[in-house]
């Protein structure tokens, strides 16, 4: 069993299966734009990413300004999610009963999300996730982090070392469940233990940036958090 005070959860990808969804809409925006790129090639490169720093590398391959590209792929990002809905990840609401399980010996959660707050509510509500990050202590503790509040992206450590001050715990306390390269190297350089969950980006790639374990489904992940 793995010792932590305070998991902190990545959303996109390992609570929300929102990852083919977004990426989809990104490499359809970025092709309109004039750079022909489709969803696989946007998971590889773009994933996990903060979108500036995306529309950056867009802007520099076409040698041309794009003002509305993020606009553009908000606005159609958000008619899918609320025409689709996303699904929750395969396993998440049996790991976190597994949890619960534990009573008080439960660590506690939150999420720690490069997408604005107003994203991640609507894919955590819409999949049942959002009330189960609700304290049962402190019912009303915040517990759902953006980077927008803080204004530093993953793969800086600025989020996840808010997360755990807000929270009330130290980073070396801490736990971070990943999927993106970008997330495993913001949590290594907070000082905080990291699993990465590989689906989209393969098990290397997240070893590779340092995750100190790679499980491929929650389930695994659960004989990590939960069982002895």
């Amino acid at each position: 069993m793995l010792e932590s005070q305070l998991i902190i959860f990545d959303c996109d990808g390992v609570l929300v299966d929102t990852e083919p969804l977004t990426n989809r809409v990104l490499a359809q925006c970025v092709t309109d734009a004039g750079w022909a790129i489709d969803a696989a090639y946007s998971i590889v490169h773009f994933k996990g990413r903060n979108l500036t720093d995306i529309l950056a590398d867009v802007e520099d391959h076409l040698g041309k300004r794009l003002p509305n590209l993020l606009d553009d792929y908000r606005k159609r990002m958000y008619c899918e999610i609320h025409e689709l809905g996303v699904p929750a990840v395969d396993g998440i609401h049996e790991l976190l009963d597994a949890l619960d399980g534990l009573g008080s010996k439960a660590p506690h959660r939150c999420v720690g999300t490069n997408a604005p707050l107003k994203k991640a509510k609507l894919t955590l509500e819409g999949s049942g996730l959002m009330d189960r990050f609700a304290r049962r202590d402190e019912p009303n503790k915040k517990t759902i982090f953006s980077a927008y509040e803080v204004g530093k992206w993953k793969p800086d450590p600025g989020l996840f070392l808010h997360a755990a001050a807000a929270m009330g715990h130290t980073p070396a306390s801490c736990t971070v469940v990943e999927d993106s390269t970008a997330g495993v190297v913001a949590a290594v350089a907070a000082g905080m233990q990291v699993i990465g969950l590989a689906d989209l980006t393969p098990a290397e790639d997240l070893l590779e940036a340092g995750a100190t374990r790679v499980v491929e489904s929650h389930r695994e992940l659960a004989a990590e958090l939960v069982e002895s």
